[in-house]
């Protein structure tokens, strides 16, 4: 079977009725405020406005924004650095996808950047491609991807890990490169991952297409 936006998979279609219930019941010992509320967004901040800047974006879409709520409040990072609301922080008029919380997808509309942070693997694996053609489908310039390649400390409602597509960095690179060759698009790519299950410090992998990271650095 082959599904596509118009014909999700039955997995996908309960993880999105999931998330509606985790959005506002929380999970992972959180209460519902700190559940994905898009803290993750923070730990590229600032490689985001030089994209923004560089690139002259005007209008973003956060493609499984969470709640969205870094973008109206200030934050603080885990390394102590503080951060005022992403929409000021980046000068850009942001648009939020998240069937969970919900935020409806928009229609007839495609963004300078699209960003796509901790939510792919969320995605069921057989419907990863079809999400990440329209992800593409949204960008007119630049897409940002970041995805966690180690289990989640949270469970969905039956009990298992929320981290529903596991695999390695390679994996990822190669598997976005091979559809992101049908749009010419500049994409970056930071795989987040563990490199054992005793030393839990994130380690980050970062892989580019048709754009020099160093520009960036």
């Amino acid at each position: 079977m082959i599904y596509t936006k118009d014909n999700p998979s039955q997995e996908y279609i309960k993880l999105i009725n999931d998330y509606k219930v985790i959005h506002k019941k929380g999970t992972a010992g959180q209460n519902p405020s700190e559940t994905y509320n898009g803290k993750a967004t923070i730990n590229f901040a600032e490689i985001i406005r030089k994209i923004i800047i560089k690139n002259n974006c005007v209008n973003l879409l956060d493609y499984g924004s969470g709640k969205g709520d870094r973008y109206f409040n200030s934050s603080e990072r885990r390394d102590g650095k503080s951060f005022p609301p992403l929409k000021d922080y980046w000068k850009i008029q942001p648009t939020f996808f998240d069937p969970g919380v919900p935020y409806p997808k928009p229609t007839n509309s495609v963004f300078d950047i699209v960003l796509c942070i901790d939510v792919l693997e969320h995605i069921p694996y057989q419907d990863l491609g079809w999400v990440l053609n329209e992800i593409f489908e949204f960008s007119k310039k630049i897409v940002f991807i970041n995805v966690a390649c180690y289990k989640s400390n949270a469970t969905l409602l039956n009990g298992k890990n929320a981290h529903v597509s596991l695999f390695d960095p390679w994996w990822w690179s190669g598997y976005i490169e091979a559809i992101a060759s049908k749009y010419e698009k500049k994409v970056f790519l930071v795989c987040t991952y563990i490199e054992s299950e005793t030393d839990k410090t994130h380690k980050f992998f970062s892989y580019s297409i048709n754009v020099d990271l160093k520009e960036y650095s």
